[in-house]
């Protein structure tokens, strides 16, 4: 759960400080960084995350991450 909640705590951190300055590069550098953390997440994490992206329609995103 560690990577997992560590991936979501980039991600809200980003947002909370994303300013209009913000730019693709930006958003990209953080995309890997979370990509990356999911990455080392344990199987049963990884599968979860698949499992929340069918749920919304965003199943392409697992391949994109390297989950699958």
């Amino acid at each position: 759960m560690h990577n997992l909640a560590t991936a979501l705590a980039i991600t809200l951190s980003y947002l909370d400080g994303r300013s209009s300055n913000s730019t693709e590069d930006d958003d990209v550098e953080v995309l890997e960084a979370v990509a990356a953390e999911l990455q080392n997440a344990p199987s049963d994490e990884k599968n979860s995350v698949i499992s929340a992206l069918v749920h919304i329609g965003k199943a392409d995103l697992a391949d994109g991450l390297g989950l699958n």
